[in-house]
């Protein structure tokens, strides 16, 4: 269609024309057309861009924007009218705001319907492909609310489909961002029936609900078993992370009696080829087909209920191992918004753009959702719904959060323990400037509008392990960290509000799949810590994250010491830096031990998970000492019991005084049970110390 100006909808009433100074003059007079309808409009303002100007007019009728409209000037140039920023209008919000949940496919044995959100496609098509591998291409009709539809009648089970949608001037074809189930690298989207998919077999694990009775394990479902360590026979699938692996794998998970496995990426994403597998390697935060089940990681990823089943009996799996499953994922960005449905079916949209029209990018990944318009943020809701009362999920992890807006989030934590009240939020609450207003952003700045949402602790982090981005030694690297800083961190962050307002919204790590992991960090910061040392080392920062208020977080292989040969951002690195090595499982058995005695006594004894602040100022003291000591302990007083806690982070041989009638139950490497006195404490570590109380 030929243009030789350049027209946009800008507004209902609004129409922004740039014009070439080719075919520019001082008396520029413009009608719009369509059909017999030609309405004259009203040019307000002249704006010179240089080689072009920029017209803004005036139109006093009404423009249907799902029907085709040409813009001509005095001189019978023309210019197809095309969607602008009216799609990122108030009003474009409240007249095609469509509340019901059945866009995508609604299947049945008798008929299947198809309904696409696109209040300004001027035509859509039905791609479908039948069993047989016939095609043909059918006409979805304007319903309403921006909601166009076609009812196709008989079984459709096992059919592809995609869409052709038209809303400029030309058709362009897309996947269905509504879709559950898809071939293999995402060519087609698949209709299925509900019916076939896995059947659980196993309740969910019983969990009280609050974030800090929680011990999270991040693992990702290629990592954990494509290495040549892995006695797995499906490396790197779904069906390999549930192998009955004798010390490893599943096993080795439940063995440490974590409660909830966070898995990394699980939904569709992009960066790697599904057929062939071992060509690229991404972690996942590319996001593709927000619904539908990665099929990098199953057996045969054409297969449309293969992956879906794959993945319901890994969590169903879990689930009757005493695991919970939170899910990673990624609603803040895309892998490519030029080919992701979103830009295609509603152009402008879906992502954030400035006050000049430019698209942003602070995820730096090329764009950011906005998840502050109604039907992004119903998407995100109808999504996080699926996943939980499709695949069992028991809680999300959300990538970037701080890219979010509180409203979505507040909604999002809603939902979530509406459907299961024993599953929780939480994410990264990064502050990073957009184009929301600050006082929107769902970050920890604003956690105080997000109660029930807990964010990742970065102070923590930097405290304990060292600095991230900066060689600072950390307090479990031997640094040096006043003993405020560790008892405010030590409490959960939240006494006095130094960081959260309760202790369940600080998410404690020292190591997760971002940046170095700890003894790769430690190789940077001191490379001449020895072997011995940076397991010590580990040892102390494991034990600061198992003992403190708050949710205690574990990376995958940290605690056997897991590295990736010095890689800080292996997000697309070869399996060979990613893989987990099962043979450090073996050489660190005195570590394993160490997190497994630690999360048993976390679980034993109630005072370090403590859920209110006020519980925390009554409970617990931090021990008066000199500014020169390595040593920070706290007294920990619990219903029937006084808990003295020592972090010890030097090698110089220092006694410990514990007082009478204490017995030690943690000697710095594993649990113990002898009356003392005094300790003698030689090596960086946690020493714990109880008294009965009479």
């Amino acid at each position: 269609m030929k243009s030789d100006f350049f027209s946009y909808l800008d507004g209902f009433n609004l129409i922004t024309i740039i014009v070439p100074k080719a075919i520019d003059n001082d008396h520029k007079k413009f009608t719009i057309e369509s059909g017999v309808q030609k309405i004259a409009l009203t040019i307000t303002k002249v704006q010179s861009l240089g080689a072009e100007t920029k017209y803004t007019c005036a139109i006093n009728d009404t423009v249907f924007l799902n029907q085709n409209y040409m813009v001509f000037d005095e001189s019978k140039n023309q210019s197809f009218l095309r969607t602008g920023q009216i799609v990122r209008t108030e009003l474009f919000d409240m007249m095609y705001d469509y509340d019901n949940d059945d866009l995508g496919v609604t299947y049945s044995e008798s008929q299947s319907v198809f309904k696409l959100w696109t209040p300004v496609a001027k035509e859509v098509e039905l791609e479908l492909i039948d069993l047989n591998g016939i095609k043909q291409f059918i006409d979805l009709r304007y319903q309403e609310l921006g909601v166009w539809s076609v009812t196709i009648f008989g079984n459709l089970d096992g059919y592809k489909y995609r869409f052709k949608v038209r809303v400029n001037e030309t058709f362009k074809t897309t996947t269905d961002p509504f879709a559950i189930a898809s071939s293999a690298n995402g060519q087609y989207n698949y209709v299925v029936n509900p019916n076939r998919f896995y059947t659980f077999k196993n309740a969910k694990p019983e969990f009280s609900g609050r974030k800090v009775d929680a011990v999270i394990y991040e693992a990702s479902i290629r990592d954990f078993t494509i290495g040549k360590s892995s006695k797995a026979t499906q490396k790197g699938l779904y069906k390999g992370f549930i192998e009955d692996l004798p010390n490893e794998g599943l096993n080795h998970m439940v063995d440490l009696g974590i409660t909830h496995v966070q898995l990394m990426p699980i939904y569709d994403f992009e960066g790697t080829d599904e057929i062939n597998k071992d060509v690229l390697y991404n972690w996942g935060y590319n996001p593709s087909q927000y619904n539908v089940p990665e099929g990098w990681f199953s057996a045969n990823p054409d297969d449309p209920y293969e992956r879906i089943n794959e993945l319901r009996e890994v969590i169903d799996t879990l689930h009757g191992r005493g695991l919970r499953v939170n899910m990673d994922v990624v609603y803040n960005h895309v892998y490519n918004m030029a080919t992701f449905p979103f830009e295609k079916i509603v152009p402008g949209y879906f992502f954030r753009f400035d006050d000049k029209g430019i698209r942003t990018e602070v995820s730096g990944c090329g764009n950011d959702i906005a998840s502050e318009r109604p039907m992004m943020q119903k998407f995100i809701l109808n999504s996080i719904k699926w996943w939980m009362n499709t695949y069992q999920i028991d809680g999300f992890r959300f990538d970037l959060m701080g890219l979010l807006d509180i409203e979505t989030m507040n909604k999002v934590d809603s939902l979530v323990r509406s459907i299961d009240p024993q599953a929780f939020v939480y994410g990264e609450g990064w502050n990073m400037p957009n184009t929301l207003p600050p006082e929107k952003r769902a970050h920890m700045g604003n956690q105080q509008f997000m109660p029930f949402v807990a964010h990742f602790n970065d102070a923590f982090r930097e405290a304990i392990k060292g600095g991230t981005f900066s060689p600072t030694l950390g307090f479990a690297m031997g640094g040096k960290v006043s003993n405020a800083d560790l008892f405010y961190l030590f409490t959960g962050s939240a006494v006095d509000q130094y960081r959260f307002f309760n202790p369940n919204q600080s998410i404690n790590y020292i190591e997760c799949h971002d940046n170095h992991t700890f003894y790769d960090r430690a190789k940077v910061l001191n490379p001449n810590f020895t072997e011995a040392e940076i397991k010590d080392f580990a040892r102390l920062g494991l034990s600061f994250v198992l003992l403190s208020q708050g949710v205690p977080f574990i990376h995958a292989g940290q605690e056997f010491l897991r590295t990736k040969r010095g890689v800080e951002n292996s997000y697309k690195s070869p399996d060979s830096i990613n893989e987990i090595d099962w043979t450090l499982r073996e050489k660190h058995q005195d570590l394993i031990q160490t997190v497994k005695d630690l999360i048993d006594i976390r679980k034993t004894y109630k005072v370090f998970r403590l859920r209110q602040v006020a519980d925390i100022k009554q409970s617990i003291r931090i021990a008066e000492q000199s500014v020169q000591s390595s040593t920070v302990s706290f007294t920990l007083n619990g219903l029937n019991q006084t808990i003295k806690v020592f972090f010890k982070n030097n090698y110089v041989d220092e006694l410990l005084p514990t007082g009478e009638g204490y017995n030690a139950i943690f000697d710095g490497f594993k649990k113990v049970n002898a009356k003392v006195t005094s300790f003698v404490a030689n090596k960086p570590g946690a020493y714990l110390f109880v008294k009965e109380n009479a």
